[in-house]
């Protein structure tokens, strides 16, 4: 096919069909093969992945092999401890989801990248930082409001943010994301996924109320558990939960004995 220039079509999509020949083997050598190389290395490929994905903006096929490697890379550097780097990763995602916001798959990733760097930032103790991701998460809910799998990221980070910062002392940040869980999930009520990261968190106080002997406070949220559980009879996971948050339980009344 001639175009009205007189060039070949294909003379121009060639480029392009090369971009997404090579996106595929940059997406393959960040997953699989990035943890065993230096950070240099990564960045390399990154800064050609980034290229291709400017140059071709309007290609799928290379915008989510980008934001899926983009999205490894987070969980990668956040083994690695390496939180500069996790964050900046992190910033190249939310600007590829800001140039491509309506695409609710794309939305689905930045949600779930998220979640995947505040469980790795609470190795790090940053209340502060963890406090931001947290409030990017629920600005990237508020624009998609029925989109279950962002509103079950959204409850997974706070209840890894719970388990780390109501751990071992009890603090006005522990109080302020137990409330903003409870107030979400009490809004959510059928949703089994939601309910299991909110009765997780709960456990998670549970051990802390338990390890202070904190008991009034112990049995309110025990029957939280309770309730959720009660609701759920058939989650296998809800009620081993309901099971470990009960022994917890035990374990503080007999200490006070």
């Amino acid at each position: 096919m001639k175009t009205p220039s007189g060039i070949d079509d294909i003379t121009i999509t060639a480029p392009e069909d090369l971009a997404v020949s090579r996106s595929r083997e940059l997406s393959d050598l960040i997953i699989h093969f990035a943890p065993q190389q230096k950070i240099d290395e990564f960045y390399k490929w990154l800064k050609e992945f980034l290229q291709f994905s400017n140059d071709h903006p309007r290609n799928k096929e290379i915008r989510d092999l980008l934001a899926k490697s983009l999205k490894e890379t987070i969980r990668l550097f956040g083994e690695r401890k390496a939180f500069a780097d996790m964050l900046y990763v992190l910033d190249e995602l939310f600007s590829l989801y800001s140039k491509n916001f309506e695409f609710e798959s794309l939305s689905e990733i930045l949600a779930e990248a998220y979640a995947v760097a505040i469980f790795y930032l609470r190795g790090s103790w940053d209340v502060e930082g963890t406090s931001t991701l947290l409030k990017r998460l629920r600005a990237l809910l508020q624009k998609h409001p029925k989109n279950d799998k962002i509103a079950v990221q959204y409850a997974k980070s706070y209840s890894d943010a719970i388990n780390r910062f109501c751990s071992d002392r009890h603090n006005f940040t522990c109080d302020k994301l137990l409330f903003e869980l409870r107030m979400f999930a009490n809004k959510t009520k059928d949703n089994e996924a939601i309910q299991y990261e909110f009765a997780q968190a709960l456990t998670s106080v549970i051990g802390t109320f338990a390890r202070e002997e904190r008991f009034e406070e112990l049995e309110r949220v025990l029957n939280e558990l309770r309730q959720i559980a009660s609701r759920f009879p058939k989650s296998e996971k809800i009620q081993l939960l309901l099971t470990r948050g009960t022994i917890l339980s035990s374990l503080a009344e007999n200490r006070s004995d």
